[in-house]
């Protein structure tokens, strides 16, 4: 499969894709308030954030691909949330090998204006064979009310995965926290109702959850929403 056929359309409820992103561009004129999500992206894009975010990466559509050129200048990398020193690209891909598990990682290229995951960057994609395969989380449009020691709260649910979901707008949580929630969106046509964990919080309230005792019947309708998205290779 292509490295640029990761795109899907969100239109009235119903997922389309994947898609070049010329083939995105070609849909997006027949689609009625249309929404773009790329692998390796936390949520949703309006169509003209979606095509900032390919300028970013160097692919402009209508052309054969990312540029070949490697940016130059300090990249900053952050782990867990944690910021680390800013390397060159070079020294970047090189630090990046050192890791069998890159979902924790976020970059900020130089030429950008906010932190990406690594499988958001085609060029570090690329250079690094990773297969798409072992990042599973999509986006998904729910919420999640839940109880903690400060009382109900409630956020917005933006991806989904076998194992857990992400969230914004978190708080009164930190890594560790365990509590009962509920989640519901339109995407699924069950409410999972089940204790979770939180595994990671960052800095600007995103924060990662996982299940901890999902029943067999709702992790069999998550898995059947994230396969939706899955890399047929």
């Amino acid at each position: 499969m292509s490295q640029s056929k990761i795109w899907f359309i969100l239109s009235e409820g119903q997922t389309t894709g994947p898609f070049e992103p010329d083939e995105v561009e070609q849909h997006l004129p027949s689609a009625k308030e249309p929404q773009v999500w790329g692998r390796g992206h936390s949520e949703w894009m309006q169509p003209a954030k979606w095509r900032q975010t390919l300028r970013e990466a160097g692919h402009v559509t209508g052309s054969s691909g990312p540029t070949p050129e490697k940016p130059q200048g300090l990249w900053r990398v952050r782990v867990h949330g944690e910021e680390k020193t800013p390397l060159r690209y070079a020294e970047l891909v090189t630090y990046l090998k050192n890791f069998s598990d890159l979902s924790a990682i976020d970059v900020f290229p130089e030429a950008g204006d906010t932190w990406k995951e690594v499988f958001a960057i085609p060029r570090l994609v690329e250079e690094l064979g990773i297969s798409r395969r072992s990042h599973p989380r999509v986006p998904i449009v729910g919420t999640l009310t839940f109880e903690i020691p400060q009382g109900e709260q409630s956020c917005r649910v933006i991806s989904i995965s076998e194992g857990g979901i992400g969230i914004n707008d978190a708080q009164g949580m930190h890594i560790g926290s365990q509590f009962r929630g509920t989640l519901t969106s339109p995407n699924l046509y069950v409410t999972i109702d089940c204790m979770f964990e939180a595994v990671y919080i960052g800095a600007d309230g995103y924060a990662g959850l996982r299940f901890l005792d999902i029943t067999d019947e709702l992790k069999s309708s998550v898995i059947e929403y994230v396969n939706k998205f899955a890399v047929h290779q």
